[in-house]
């Protein structure tokens, strides 16, 4: 007979078990970073009445709270309110989500990271170029697109705070069978709560959409004119890929492929 309570109870549990849309999974990222993020000491107005907190209310913050904090603690040794340094600030990357939305250039934040990664193109033989952008995208307040100038091309991620970086990336993404993806560049920056991890590739023609889950983390990737590109914060802190990317096809079916299996 089995002792454990948690198992004696999902066997009484009739309803299945369904995975959190990407909406839940973003949603559920950000209040576990806001709690984290969170390590000031709340302050009391100066004649304002103390009012007891509800009960519920009471539970979610400290048994919710802990918890939150122990799983981050057990899955990246990193201690809540530590330390951090890299190109993208924590409150940058706290404010990251799964599924990407779509630049607004006229928009506050979008607007000044696509300024960065502009001028951060520049510096190379012809900076009066006109630049393309592409695989252009917003998690949260971080930017990060793909952009050509004059025959060189960079890979850029940006905050709406002037933090950014910017890397030389292949003009020409390498070539992918129809229905697969191929790894051109990826890496991690930064430590701490400040570290992220990037990768971007080639997909093949009948490629529509991937999906890359790694270290605990599920991305949907931004696919235009033949490039995936993802990123994400709490990932290998060597830079490597270590999960799956699923790929959805244009008949609508889907393959897996196996991250490390890309590195070559």
């Amino acid at each position: 007979m089995n002792n454990d309570l948690l198992s004696r109870l999902a066997d009484l549990d009739a309803a299945p078990r369904t995975e959190l849309s990407a909406a839940e999974l973003d949603r559920k990222q950000l209040l576990l970073r806001t709690v984290l993020e969170d390590t000031g000491q709340p302050v009391r107005t100066a004649g304002a009445p103390f009012r007891r907190p509800l009960v519920r209310r009471v539970a979610f913050t400290a048994a919710g709270g802990l918890a939150a904090a122990a799983a981050v603690l057990a899955a990246t040794g990193i201690l809540p309110g530590s330390q951090s340094s890299g190109p993208l600030s924590s409150a940058q990357l706290a404010s990251w989500t799964a599924t990407p939305a779509g630049l607004d250039s006229s928009s506050r934040n979008g607007g000044a990271a696509e300024k960065w990664c502009l001028d951060a193109s520049k510096g190379g033989q012809d900076d009066s170029a006109p630049a393309k952008i592409s695989n252009a995208d917003i998690r949260g307040s971080v930017a990060s697109m793909v952009v050509t100038r004059a025959g060189e091309t960079t890979y850029c991620l940006a905050g709406s705070d002037g933090s950014g970086v910017s890397m030389a990336i292949d003009t020409v993404a390498a070539g992918a069978a129809a229905d697969a993806v191929t790894l051109d560049t990826l890496g991690a920056r930064g430590s701490d709560s400040g570290q992220f991890n990037y990768a971007l590739g080639s997909v093949g023609a009948d490629v529509r959409e991937v999906t890359v889950r790694d270290s605990g983390q599920t991305v949907q990737a931004t696919v235009q004119d033949g490039r995936w590109t993802a990123w994400w914060p709490d990932g290998n802190p060597d830079g490597l890929l270590t999960g799956t990317l699923t790929l959805t096809l244009a008949d609508g079916t889907t393959r897996t492929v196996d991250g490390p299996s890309l590195l070559g």
